[in-house]
């Protein structure tokens, strides 16, 4: 405890100089009978498919969650708290005291079920998001140090993956002039898989859920994974929903997409997805949707073929024993 109390007092922790844990008299009531009742949900990205639009939409409707028991703290309040902390926490013992310790430093609110935190940096930078063959190659010890956080909480990941063929140009052009030796350097794509990162994401957290998406499938599925994510009731709709079509559908088609959905609520996901699909096919805007599937030595059919790996490892993905997956 004294040192999840020095690192709290840090310059990026919760408290105040001076401030002793326990300090406030907030009390999460139903958590303090109950500490199993606590819900963590954790969304790791992974880079590139999400861009803080999943924290930005629940961020703006925090009061409303709020009335449902669901605390959506700021990001700047935990990303690197919560970094920092897994790994320097890593060697010493955690507890009930340790969890009541950092969320006490975090949540604002009373009464609070589920909290949720949310980063694509959770499990590596962006810039060592491949090695050793293997996409977060440190997956395992990042899950584990960031279960052992929340001993006492029923902790969930959450992670929409990409298909290699765009993921990884996409990478190498976020991590700059040198990014293509950094992320590639001695790895070949062909042996790239995604099963493989969420079985160790498994062998770190076993006790855990793991929700995974395709992030191909985001627009059908956006407002089953805000959910899935938040926790809230299926009959709340959020505040900006929609806003996450902005820039692929036309201007005219959002309005109309929005005005459909709200004047004919639908009473399942499917008729959801199946509705989201005909404007989409109508109102999208292909060409803003266009990424750049091509790495320097790759051949003319190198983006197919890590595409179609891409697509057997989805199916194997489905099958995997404890991975819930979201399709649509």
């Amino acid at each position: 405890m004294r040192a999840l109390k020095r690192m709290l007092r840090g310059p990026e922790g919760g408290l105040a100089p001076g401030q002793e844990l326990g300090q406030n008299q907030r009390q999460y009531r139903l958590w303090k009978e109950n500490p199993g009742l606590m819900e963590i949900a954790i969304h790791l990205g992974a880079h590139l498919t999400d861009e803080d639009r999943l924290i930005r939409c629940l961020m703006r409707n925090r009061a409303a969650l709020a009335e449902h028991g669901i605390n959506i703290p700021g990001t700047s309040r935990y990303r690197t708290l919560l970094r920092r902390t897994a790994h320097e926490m890593r060697e010493f013992p955690t507890d009930g005291d340790t969890q009541e310790a950092l969320l006490d430093s975090l949540i604002t609110e009373d009464s609070v079920e589920r909290v949720v935190f949310s980063s694509d940096s959770f499990l590596s930078n962006h810039r060592w998001a491949i090695g050793k063959g293997k996409i977060y190659p440190d997956a395992t010890a990042k899950v584990t140090n960031m279960r052992r956080l929340f001993p006492d909480a029923q902790v969930e990941f959450f992670i929409a993956i990409r298909n290699p063929a765009t993921f990884l140009p996409a990478l190498v052009e976020q991590a700059g002039a040198d990014g293509y030796e950094q992320l590639l350097g001695g790895t070949d794509p062909l042996v790239l898989r995604w099963s493989e990162t969420l079985a160790r994401i498994q062998e770190g957290a076993p006790d855990c859920r793991l929700r995974v998406w395709c992030d191909e499938d985001t627009p059908l599925l956006w407002p089953e994974v805000l959910r899935a994510v938040s926790g809230h009731p299926d009959d709340m709709v959020l505040d900006g929903v929609f806003d996450w079509y902005r820039g692929f559908v036309t201007q005219d088609g959002l309005r109309r997409m929005e005005a459909w959905l709200a004047d004919h609520p639908p009473m399942t996901d499917l008729q959801r997805r199946k509705v989201l699909s005909a404007f989409l096919d109508k109102f999208a805007q292909p060409e803003k949707l266009e990424v750049t599937a091509a790495l320097p030595g790759w051949e003319e059919d190198h983006a197919d073929i890590l595409s179609e790996l891409y697509a057997q490892d989805v199916d194997l993905i489905a099958q995997l024993p404890g991975v819930e997956f979201l399709e649509p």
